[in-house]
């Protein structure tokens, strides 16, 4: 339960720590949101609903056939395929000329130049194509169509999107009326394409109907000599005659009517009389003539000369209704002569079947009989057929049909300002809450004890809280706190350090038998509270009562002389040169027992010189000989050598982090050139220096009788 505590606690100050990184990752989303959203074109999406009936309709039938739910389905889904089909979105483009459409058109530019030079690149292409236009319009309008299916309904929707909203539903309308009419005409072709294939094969069977007809007559004629002489044959002579006469009737009355006709769309009248021979067409002729040649000696702009066209013109329209009476009467008479010679024929069939044939002609005849009935059978069997489809063809009714036309939206269906802005603050606050994670753990600082540990694969003794609002100008320093403010959380957080130093030498044994020890301060980059640290440490522990001395090694930078308010004249460079005409290089702490060891100005030359120089050995020697603890202050190990030098003297090494200031990656490479100057796996401790938000309410709640600030 703690640690769940704990964790959602840093995890809370995490994010207030980085609030500034996720507030900037916001509005960046949110201001690169809003630029897209004034760049983009509104677009609006109008749709229709097409309602399809998947019985099989035929208006010559009163009931419909019923269907199957999974024929049902599959047909829905077909329809839909259909709708979305290049043959129906043809069928638009055409109708509704979308080629020169501003929104759909076709588009020259320099970018079709562009694409079909990159084209040209490609490996394989040796040819430059030229995009279809209307290829390129299908694919701008199809991209503009959606099709789907409503659930399980028999209901589609087709929709439509374009810049202008009254566009939008003039094409979904299009869209569903062409997909109907396709239906239509579809369904109309099938039929009509059945009726060609009737049709010819009709032709087909008419002529074997005349051949087995032609067949039979032949037979009869080539052996009427060996049928004479049969009982029974003179009753059929008689009805060969009879059929005879009738069939020379029916050619005559059908060239008569011909005749007739072609005379009547001439106006040939004299042809029309002689081909009559009729008396009150004569009659009326004669009268046509007559007027004809009165008319011709009258004046023709005279009044007579208009009674008398007009009398022509009335007489001329009563013979050609009296002629077309007589075309009338012709022609119903080609029925009845058709049907006598059908019973004739029968008749004359029967007749022979039933007579004292030979058997040889009996069955010849028989096949030709056999052969004609089923001509004659299949001939009104497709001529039935070819009726019916010629009719269903006029009367095919489309299968769907529009239940709600296509409206003009008031909205646009895209973009959406608000679901915009709402995603891109939601990905915004994620991004800039994973960056300030990625910052925290990996770009940026430590900011925990467990991360510390984690990465530099040491121990961490001790989390340093960062103390604000003291003055800390020349003379004074927050490790006066140690002696200033003993029972502080800040004082106390040392003298962890100091006890865990100790613990970690005395486990390791890396002190010399009858010499103190020495303790290497270290740290990454400058800044990061390294000589605070030394000079806290160096008094906890002479307040311990440990003889203590701390050398200020960071010769290129000396800053301890400024925590304790001196000014040396000389410093350790001069002594470790040998220039310094002091003889007294240590100074008392004003504030402990402890001795320092102090720099005075930034050096001239390479201090790496100066800590590799047997002088600074017998220097460390001599300190370990005479005090309990020596602490050296080193410069920082990214910038300057020194440090790794200086390593191999110390038996421990107290590694400062500054929190979520430090480097991970620069702190991780600092500790391994620690370790690779030593000769021996060497005691690398660190600290967490200088912690924002150090939880001073968790421990003053908890522990606040134990500190007193």
């Amino acid at each position: 339960m703690d640690e769940a505590e704990i964790d959602l606690r840093g995890i809370a100050n995490l994010l207030r720590r980085r609030i500034r990184l996720i507030a900037l990752t916001v509005v960046a989303t949110l201001g690169m949101a809003i630029l897209a959203l004034v760049a983009m074109t509104p677009v609006y999406t109008a749709t229709g609903l097409v309602m399809v009936d998947t019985s099989r309709k035929n208006l010559l039938e009163a009931d419909f056939a019923a269907t199957s739910s999974s024929a049902d389905n599959a047909r829905v889904d077909s329809e839909v395929e259909i709708l979305r089909s290049n043959a129906v979105l043809l069928s638009v483009i055409v109708n509704e000329n979308l080629i020169d459409d501003p929104e759909f058109g076709v588009t020259v530019g320099s970018g079709a130049g562009i694409g079909a030079f990159l084209r040209s690149l490609l490996p394989g292409n040796n040819t430059q194509r030229v995009d279809d236009p209307l290829q390129q319009v299908l694919t701008k309008f199809s991209n503009a169509v959606r099709v789907q299916r409503r659930g399980l309904t028999y209901l589609i929707s087709a929709s439509v999107t374009s810049e202008d909203p009254q566009r939008a539903a003039d094409l979904a309308n299009a869209l569903s009326a062409a997909y109907i009419e396709e239906q239509l005409r579809s369904k109309i072709s099938t039929i009509s394409s059945s009726q060609e294939i009737i049709s010819a094969r009709l032709e087909q069977t008419q002529q074997l109907l005349v051949a087995s007809e032609t067949a039979f007559d032949d037979f009869i004629n080539a052996n009427i000599d060996r049928m004479a002489g049969q009982e029974g044959f003179e009753s059929v002579r008689e009805l060969r005659n009879q059929l005879t006469q009738t069939i020379a009737r029916n050619q005559q009355v059908t060239t008569l009517a011909g005749a007739v006709e072609a005379s009547l769309q001439t106006r040939n009248w004299s042809d029309l009389v002689a081909t009559l021979q009729s008396d009150a067409i004569n009659s009326l002729n004669e009268q046509r003539a007559a007027l004809a040649r009165q008319l011709a000696d009258t004046d023709s702009g005279s009044i007579a000369a208009i009674d008398l066209r007009e009398q022509l013109e009335q007489l001329e329209a009563s013979m050609s209704l009296q002629a077309g009476s007589e075309l009338a009467a012709l022609r119903a008479e080609l029925p009845t002569l058709q049907t006598q010679a059908d019973s004739l024929r029968r008749e004359l069939r029967s007749g022979l079947m039933d007579s004292n044939l030979p058997v040889d002609i009996l069955t010849q005849l028989y096949a030709l009989q056999q052969s004609s009935e089923l001509v004659r059978a299949q001939y009104q069997t497709l001529l039935a057929r070819n009726s019916d489809l010629q009719v269903q063809a006029d009367l095919q009714v489309a299968d769907s049909r529009i239940v709600a036309p296509a409206l003009a939206p008031m909205a646009p269906s895209f973009p959406n300002p608000r679901l915009i802005l709402l995603l891109a603050g939601l990905a915004g606050l994620g991004l800039g809450v994973g960056l300030a994670f990625v910052y925290e753990h990996y770009l940026g600082g430590f900011t925990s004890e467990d991360q510390v540990g984690s990465v530099l694969k040491v121990p961490v003794l001790a989390e340093i809280p960062r103390q604000k609002g003291l003055d800390q100008t020349d003379g004074h320093s927050v490790a006066d706190m140690l002696v200033d403010a003993p029972l502080s959380i800040y004082s106390e957080a040392v003298r962890r350090i100091r006890s865990g130093i100790d613990n970690a030498v005395r486990r390791r044994g890396t002190a010399q038998e009858g010499k103190g020890i020495v303790i290497m301060i270290s740290s990454t980059s400058p800044g990061e509270g390294k000589s605070t640290i030394s000079l806290s440490l160096t008094r906890a522990y002479a307040l311990s009562g440990k003889r203590t001395i701390l050398i200020d090694a960071d010769m290129r930078k000396p800053s301890l002389h400024r925590h304790i308010g001196l000014q040396p004249g000389t410093g350790l460079a001069e002594t470790l040169l040998g220039t310094s005409p002091e003889k007294q290089m240590a100074v008392r702490d004003p504030k402990t027992t402890a001795m320092l060891l102090l720099g005075s100005r930034s050096s001239d030359i390479p201090t790496d010189q100066l800590v590799m120089s047997d002088d600074f050995s017998r220097l460390v020697d001599a300190c370990r000989s005479s005090f309990d603890v020596t602490i050296i202050d080193t410069p920082p190990i990214g910038p300057v050598v020194d440090g790794t030098h200086v390593a191999p003297y110390a038996d421990a090494i107290l590694f400062v982090t500054r929190w979520s200031a430090t480097n991970q990656s620069e702190a991780k490479r600092a500790v391994s050139r620690l370790v690779e100057a030593c000769d021996y796996p060497p005691v690398i401790l660190s600290i967490l220096n200088q912690q924002e938000g150090f939880s001073s309410r968790y421990y003053n709640k908890r522990y606040g009788g134990y500190y007193t600030a």
